[in-house]
């Protein structure tokens, strides 16, 4: 493989790095050899020029849904309707997106049976475009559970271990428990009257022998946790990452502080981007849903920055809504917190949680030669993650995998 040059107007190799002017990062066999200013340029290395851009580490998204894209205007689980070639056909495309957008890296929590594995493979293997993924296999409930389109019912502490057992044996990256939401019918409204309440699913004894199982086997645990008792429980128990999160109190924010684990996907494109969000769905019409939204968001902007100020690393995710990244650090910016922080929350904080800190989220010799260029300086407005004008993956230039495609998956 030919040695390659990125030159570039701006190079940020690290969100707490100073940025380099006319930096450039040395390639060889997918991996960067060196990065800095006026460093040698290997002979006739091919020169990938970015020198009217700023270059960054490529992207992470810590929470996706492979099939499901909220731009289709239809319920979540509507998806789960579809036949499952249109779903698979809808899944790569939706992959394609988020590579377009400047993400190489993701999280997958929970999809039909089988699609996770099959999609990471055929990444991997060359056969399908998208991030390099880490999965899931079946995110778990209990049976009266939320989402039951999206996830198993899995109950008590022995069923628990049995299905995390099951999905190890299945190549499972993550655990991905559901500890809070209920509902009572199988209907869209069931669904929806159960989310964004603090109402536990899992016991306590459950999420503590769950958790535990998972960690004999190697593996990290998600919980779905929107607030409440359960999402303490899981805290206290060892939880890896709390996706959600949108009630949070004080004492939550402290203890998320203690504990260590990581807060991702606050869904903060679904509370504070009119555009895309709650305010734009047929639901936002139904008082008692909007209340419920307008709660949460005020407590999510309340005590999402304190998070951030008492340590704790957030990390962002798209989750329903594909190549979208940019939205979620642009809301977060938008409730206080810094733009390096923002790109932290894009990079290196999802690095370090998906155990992956020595392979992506910044740009230093020996890493992954994952990288993206835009028009203008994240770290002064973030909002430029929107304008991705090269992606990189593992030292090859992904050109035009959205050509000819649906306005459907593109930002």
């Amino acid at each position: 493989m030919m040695p390659k040059v990125i030159k570039s107007k701006l190079l940020i190799i690290h969100p707490d790095r100073a940025p380099i002017p006319q930096g450039m990062v040395v390639v060889n066999e997918g991996r960067v050899s060196d990065v800095g200013a006026d460093i040698a340029v290997p002979a006739g290395a091919e020169v990938v020029d970015c020198s009217a851009y700023t270059v960054m580490p490529a992207l992470i998204d810590s929470h996706v849904h492979i099939t499901i894209n909220n731009r289709f205007e239809m319920p979540l689980s509507a998806h789960f309707d579809l036949d499952a070639t249109t779903a698979v056909l809808r899944g790569a495309m939706n992959l394609r997106s988020d590579l377009a957008s400047g993400v190489t890296t993701m999280r997958t929590l929970g999809d039909r049976p089988g699609i996770e594995k099959a999609f990471q493979g055929a990444i991997d293997r060359g056969e399908a475009v998208g991030p390099r993924l880490q999965v899931c296999v079946r995110a778990l409930r209990p049976s009266h559970g939320t989402a039951p389109f999206l996830c198993f019912p899995a109950d008590g502490a022995e069923e628990l271990a049995l299905k995390i057992r099951e999905n190890f044996a299945r190549g499972a990256d993550w655990t991905k428990l559901f500890v809070t939401n209920v509902r009572q019918g199988d209907a869209y409204e069931d669904y929806i009257r159960g989310d964004l309440t603090d109402v536990p699913a899992y016991s306590k004894r459950e999420i503590e022998a769950a958790i535990a199982a998972s960690h004999d086997l190697g593996i990290p645990v998600a919980a779905h946790a929107i607030g409440g008792p359960a999402l303490r429980w899981a805290l206290e128990a060892g939880i890896d990452s709390i996706e959600h999160a949108n009630l949070l109190t004080d004492e939550d924010v402290a203890l998320f502080a203690k504990s260590g684990a990581y807060l991702s996907d606050p869904n903060l494109q679904l509370f504070f981007d009119d555009e895309v969000g709650f305010a734009s769905f047929p639901t936002w019409t139904w008082d008692w849903w909007r209340e419920r939204v307008e709660r949460a968001r005020e407590l999510t902007a309340t005590h999402l920055p304190e998070a951030v100020r008492a340590g704790v690393k957030v990390c962002l995710g798209t989750d329903s809504t594909h190549a979208t990244l940019w939205r979620e650090a642009s809301a977060l910016v938008g409730l206080g917190v810094s733009e390096t922080d923002a790109l932290k929350a894009v990079t290196t904080n999802t690095a370090e949680m998906l155990c992956m800190a020595d392979r992506v989220g910044h740009l230093h010799a020996g890493m992954f030669a994952d990288a993206i260029a835009l028009s203008g300086n994240p770290l002064e407005d973030i909002a430029c993650l929107r304008h991705v004008k090269m992606v990189m993956k593992a030292g090859e230039v992904v050109t035009d995998v959205l050509r000819g495609a649906s306005g459907v998956f593109s930002d």
